[in-house]
């Protein structure tokens, strides 16, 4: 008998009906009416674009994409509400590889629409919920061996949607097929899936075959007659670059936006801040060999301090909860002896402190320390150490405890609700999905001697998230060179971020899509996953990295730019600003001048990323928008330095003025363009150096241009290894 599946009926108006009240209303509770207007106006959107693609394209596969830690469930909620209100009736989520995070999945779902297990499911009008997982909520929810014809029948009739929580497991895949196959032959289902992080397991990994995972996913779609088939994730690279071949590959892309106060790669890595701390390297090799480093000490000091400065800013119970992880290694015996280590020391200052012993002045002297070297200046005005700090310590260390995240001391992850401030140790809890709410302190020493996988790399970043409340007390302890690493990795999400906008605008397609690769060593994403070449691909801004040392040099471009300014006339733009302020000061140079003016100034066209002689073509006659970055009164911007690499600078454009939607008024350096179909150069007026106190008196004129789509010089294949 041919499987009974049908597509749904494409309303002209989509219908937001009972499940999207539901869900709006919990999502008003949490995220407050503004925040939920923003994630239904971008779920219709999203909505609207999948019904079309399903009658215009044989391919049903969508890409959504989301940032780190952002919130994407949120978001999946109410596309389930919207296709639930609009016909469909019958969910499917792969909720991940870890028995953790479908348990995770399977619960929010349950609450956020309400549905019943048991004898009190019989009788709900609610969508009925069953899981591949054993271990789940009988009150909620049903075992995947529950789901049976007739209580399929019965609720397709009565207008219950069904969802099937699947772990990413072959056994568990094989179940849900083997039992949809026969249900489906008999009920009229409007199936869609959801693969929760889809680029985890389940793209082909094989050459010649098809690996077990990915060979389920297409059985299960034949099984439900090509269904609307969604793929979501933070970490795309995979997706978009599998075989042409695959069942897997999108027909669309959609961004899941972050909601407001989120801060990801490029708040904690792109922004000028005091969130990363630089750690040597010889304190990073002890600490991954399992050691209690002098780095840590202040980290775990750090953390002590932050916690109690979160309860004071707070006052109230709920601030007072704080997270540190610590990642230093893979080795399970290793996690063991670091554990051992980090929970001593704290253990010895509580004594201390409780005890008032000979060593107590000690402690308090290396907590002042690390509170006059770390700490933010608004904090340290506000919470003076002597007067409110010392009070709160004996709490917050009381609180404080130690948390064996994976190896032979695993069970004292259950002792974590028996602690206020959190120190988690271990290797997976840096995996896909675990959420840390409260954190504010990461030690991250671990990095892949080949420079690992972008992807990778990327997921492990979970001190991204919405921090926006207490941002300031955040802190990265890592060494410089990972600092860079995840620079460069903020970079080019960034761009492919922008790239995806274009795809979703139809400027670009999935196909044109390139992923930047010109000074790290890590790949987009693993090889048995994707096909991809080794690019090297300039983004669409070209930024300059480097600082000129000469003095002479300076001097000479410094005059150069000088003479430009005074002999052109320059008009206030307001480009990148959402109430009309200035940002600029515009300029339209004629391409012969800006040629022999790029060729006078010493050195710095001359460096990577600038290429000097293919920029000079590409410019030629055409009249060329240039740009001051500044505004009336003092022009010069302030930026960092790297200790390791004097002469570069950390990010010379800056992102948005804040991650809060409402309250944003400036898009970014990288909005203020003139002219999106033309080159643009951008001037900045930069004093480099390592500290706002610490200044090179190097200061001088830098340059970022901007090259439209198109203009593919900036493309260098090599051959494929």
């Amino acid at each position: 008998m041919e499987e009974y599946v049908i597509k749904p009926a494409v309303s002209p108006t989509i219908r937001q009906d009972r499940f999207c009240k539901i869900v709006r209303e919990k999502h008003e509770c949490s995220y407050g009416v503004k925040g939920a207007d923003i994630i239904q106006a971008n779920c219709i959107r999203i909505f609207n674009s999948l019904m079309k693609q399903l009658q215009t394209n044989m391919n049903h596969n969508s890409l959504l994409v989301g940032k780190v830690q952002s919130g994407k469930t949120s978001n999946l909620e109410l596309l389930t509400a919207l296709a639930f209100d609009n016909g469909y009736n019958f969910l499917i989520i792969l909720g991940g590889y870890d028995k953790d995070l479908v348990g995770q999945t399977t619960s929010r779902y349950g609450e956020t629409f309400e549905t019943k297990g048991g004898e009190d499911g019989l009788i709900s009008d609610a969508p009925v919920l069953f899981t591949t997982n054993d271990k789940h909520d009988e009150s909620k929810s049903y075992y995947i061996s529950d789901l049976n014809i007739e209580f399929v029948q019965e609720c397709v009739e009565s207008g219950r949607p069904i969802i099937v929580s699947c772990l990413k497991r072959i056994k568990a895949m094989q179940l849900v097929n083997k039992l949809v196959r026969k249900v489906s032959q008999e009920v009229a289902l409007i199936p869609f899936i959801i693969d929760d992080e889809g680029d985890q397991a389940s793209l082909n990994t094989k050459k010649k075959s098809a690996s077990p995972t990915y060979a389920e996913i297409q059985k299960m779609k034949k099984i439900l007659g090509n269904p609307l088939y969604l793929s979501v994730t933070a970490t795309p690279q995979a997706n978009i670059f599998q075989s042409i071949f695959s069942d897997l590959i999108p027909a669309s892309i959609h961004l899941i936006h972050p909601g407001s106060g989120y801060d990801g790669a490029t708040v904690f890595h792109l922004a000028e801040n005091r969130i990363i701390e630089p750690i040597c390297n010889d304190d990073a090799s002890d600490t991954c060999a399992g050691n209690l480093t002098k780095s840590l000490k202040e980290a775990l000091n750090y953390f002590v301090i932050s916690s109690a400065l979160k309860g004071l800013a707070a006052d109230s119970p709920k601030g007072s909860f704080s997270d540190m992880i610590i990642h230093s290694s893979k080795e399970v015996f290793l996690h063991q002896k670091l554990f051992n280590a980090v929970y001593n020391y704290i253990d010895q200052i509580k004594q201390s402190v409780e005890n008032k012993d000979d060593s107590y002045q000690t402690y308090l002297s290396e907590f002042k320390a690390v509170f006059e070297t770390y700490v933010d200046e608004d904090y340290k005005n506000k919470y003076p150490f002597d007067t409110r700090i010392v009070p709160v310590l004996p709490k917050v260390l009381k609180t404080t405890g130690a948390i064996l995240h994976n190896g032979p001391g695993k069970k004292n992850k259950t002792a974590s609700t028996n602690f206020f401030h959190r120190i988690y140790i271990g290797a997976d809890l840096l995996q896909r999905g675990l959420t840390f709410k409260n954190l504010i302190t990461t030690f991250f020493v671990r990095w892949a001697s080949s420079g690992g996988n972008m992807d990778t790399n990327l997921q492990r970043a979970r001190w991204f998230g919405y921090r926006e409340r207490y941002i300031a007390l955040c802190k990265m302890f890592t060494t410089s060179d990972i600092a860079k690493e995840y620079t460069y990795l903020a970079d080019i999400e960034d761009d492919l971020w922008e790239q995806f906008v274009d795809v979703e605008e139809g400027k670009r397609g999935i196909q044109d899509i390139i992923i930047s690769s010109e000074e790290t060593r890590q790949k987009p994403t693993s090889k048995n996953k994707a096909k991809y070449k080794e690019v090297r691909f300039k983004n669409r801004w070209v930024k300059q990295r480097y600082i000129v040392t000469d003095e002479t040099a300076i001097t000479n471009n410094n005059s150069l730019i000088n003479d430009i300014i005074k002999d052109h006339q320059w008009n206030r733009i307001t480009t990148g600003s959402r109430i009309n302020e200035t940002t600029g000061q515009c300029s339209i140079l004629k391409g012969p001048q800006l040629v022999l003016l790029i060729d006078s100034i010493i050195s710095a066209f001359d460096m990577e990323p600038f290429e000097k002689k293919a920029l000079k073509d590409l410019i030629g006659q055409e009249d060329i928008p240039v740009i001051l970055m500044w505004k009336d009164g003092d022009p010069k911007r302030y930026r960092s330095l790297y200790r390791d690499q004097p002469d570069r600078i950390k990010a010379l454009q800056q992102g948005a003025n804040t991650t809060v939607e409402e309250k944003k008024t400036y898009e970014g350096d990288s909005k203020v363009i003139v002219n999106s179909e033309k080159i643009n150069i951008q001037i900045y007026n930069i004093s480099p150096g390592f500290t706002k106190d610490e200044r090179t008196n190097q200061d001088q004129y830098m340059f970022a241009v901007y090259i439209p789509k198109g203009k593919t010089y900036f493309v260098k294949e090599y051959e494929e290894h």
